[in-house]
């Protein structure tokens, strides 16, 4: 296993910047922190962006429900994970002006550069926007010294015109993210690309209505649409590239139960009324 950077002082936020950490936007954007270089108790994973081509850093559980949730989002057209805050003086001035102590390093006892879990790049009729996210458990959400800090966060971002929300997630968010990533998880990388006929095929015999998952895969090889193992990837494919809309409040591997909501439709080899 790899062993992270250090990052205990200001020589070492240096290098990091000069080294592009923190700068960047889409598939150009390298987080300020990565899972290797983060102790800690949270699940970390690396998850492989379909928008951004580029392999995303969650240090806990929660990022990953908001980061799948996000992705899922048309509007949302870049995810920036551990997003440094800067410069340092500017964080400095902020907590100085709010009366609270700057978070530092834990050895070294010098400043550290804050980050904000997750700032997004929102695309809308309006124009382009961000949202600056600070993820956290809901149990860690009424802590004296969390509060603190993330108050730090909230007026760098608002003194730079950025809104800035909070996010502790709850059960709907994480089944929602869980099957997201269900979905989502077989195109990411390597994505599996099904022809024009076998998805204007399979929307010919979805309706909207519920469906046993296993049932909707057997008709689909009986009408040979698709092969055995190909069905289930083909009804995951529709999900994750939103030609159906799906109830998401129940995981559905374990349900074994699919809701569908409502259905594009496919012209020419172009989706149509998809939201």
């Amino acid at each position: 296993m790899s062993r992270g950077r250090k990052l205990e002082s200001f020589k070492d936020y240096q290098r990091a910047l000069k080294n592009k950490y923190g700068i960047g936007q889409g598939s150009a954007y390298k987080p300020w922190l990565e899972t290797k270089d983060v102790k800690g108790h949270g699940t970390r994973s690396i998850i492989f962006g379909r928008k951004s081509q580029r392999s995303h850093h969650m240090m806990s559980s929660i990022e990953t429900q908001l980061f799948h949730l996000a992705e899922f989002s048309d509007s949302i057209v870049d995810i920036r994970e551990q997003f440094p805050i800067l410069p340092l003086n500017y964080t400095q001035k902020v907590a100085s002006m709010l009366g609270v102590k700057h978070p530092t390093h834990p050895k070294t006892k010098e400043p550290i550069i804050m980050t904000t879990d997750q700032l997004l790049t929102i695309d809308s009729t309006q124009g382009i926007s961000y949202l600056a996210i600070s993820v956290k458990p809901e149990s860690e959400s009424d802590e004296q010294r969390v509060l603190e800090k993330i108050d730090i966060e909230r007026v760098c971002w608002e003194l730079l015109g950025v809104k800035f929300s909070y996010f502790t997630g709850n059960e709907l968010t994480r089944i929602q993210s869980r099957n997201l990533a269900w979905a989502t998880a077989p195109f990411r990388e390597n994505p599996t690309r099904f022809s024009d006929e076998q998805i204007r095929s399979t929307l010919a015999v979805i309706k909207v209505g519920q469906y046993f998952f296993e049932d909707l895969c057997n008709k689909l090889i009986l009408m040979n649409i698709a092969s055995h193992d190909e069905a289930q990837l083909l009804i995951r494919y529709l999900i994750a590239d939103k030609f159906i809309d799906v109830d998401l409040s129940s995981y559905i591997p374990e349900l074994g139960i699919l809701g569908v909501k409502s259905i594009a439709v496919m012209q020419r080899g172009v989706m149509n009324g998809t939201s």
